[in-house]
């Protein structure tokens, strides 16, 4: 995926909100926004592919997460290992927050 690529987004009123990622080789690939959370003054977005969505244990895929302009979603790669660490360890604290929300 290139950086800093803006994405389609499709948004239906009480549905999943879904972004069109292209991948490297060209393909698309819809997946369903799980989360958007900060992390140290930054934003990162946690997507679900939609194929896996029944899965329990399917590929969750996490990006730096920014908006131009026009509202858009601009994701980046994490390219960062410790970054990457650390914003896998905030995913499951939202996680946690979330199910206890749900309670």
């Amino acid at each position: 995926m290139d950086e800093n690529k803006v994405f389609d987004e499709e948004i239906d009123e009480g549905e999943d909100v879904i972004l069109t990622l292209e991948m490297e080789d060209g393909t698309t690939e819809d997946c369903i926004v799980l989360s958007i959370f900060p992390m140290d003054d930054q934003q990162y977005i946690a997507l679900l592919p939609a194929a896996q969505a029944d899965d329990e244990d399917g590929d969750v895929y996490l990006y730096g997460y920014t908006e131009d302009e026009d509202g858009n979603p601009i994701l980046r790669d994490i390219e960062d290992d410790d970054e990457f660490e650390a914003v896998c360890d905030r995913f499951d604290e939202v996680c946690d927050e979330e199910d206890f929300e749900e309670l």
